[in-house]
């Protein structure tokens, strides 16, 4: 009997080394993404006067999505915005994040135009990823007409983590003229 050279022995042991990788191995089904990290909640109030960039994204010729910029000077008669984005809400045992938001507008004069308490900003949801900046649900809309005075209007957002009991400011101002 003849044995076979070293060069075939040699493919023959690869080909047997092989074998198992072409054979489909059970898979591990994926593990749940984690939820949001136990971070300091986040929010940032937008003013702007772009309210379709926030609401109605398109992409524009370089494929990129068109940011709303703020308002620096507000227009009369047009659409004014107020939009809270959040992060890092805390999650419940279930995965879900339970946050409330209170929204306030003072005109010129130092008077409230606005006064809303509690609104859901992220309300038994489930919580985004960690790190990942959310658009809340909760929002002001205006529109400023003749008699309203001009100056330096603000709105201010207070978010509550009903989960964790924290909380995060911002505020916005912006002129009417």
């Amino acid at each position: 009997m003849k044995f076979p050279t070293r060069r075939p022995r040699h493919i023959l042991a690869a080909a047997f080394l092989l074998v198992p990788t072409a054979v489909p191995q059970a898979t591990k089904p994926k593990a749940p993404s984690p939820p949001a990290p136990q971070g300091k909640l986040e929010i940032r109030l937008l003013v702007t006067t772009e309210p379709e960039k926030v609401f109605r994204p398109t992409k524009g010729a370089d494929g990129k999505f068109a940011q709303a910029e703020p308002v620096k000077i507000a227009p009369r008669g047009k659409p004014v915005a107020a939009v809270v984005f959040f992060k890092n809400c805390q999650p419940d045992a279930s995965g879900n994040c339970n946050v409330d938001i209170d929204l306030l507008g003072i005109d010129p004069r130092g008077k409230i135009f606005e006064n809303r308490r509690d609104a859901a900003l992220w309300r038994n949801v489930k919580a985004p990823a960690g790190g990942f900046t959310q658009l809340g649900s909760s929002y002001m809309k205006m529109q400023f007409e003749a008699g309203d005075p001009a100056g330096v209007w603000r709105v201010s957002a207070v978010a509550h983590d009903r989960v964790s009991g924290a909380e995060a400011r911002s505020e916005a101002s912006f002129e009417l003229k």
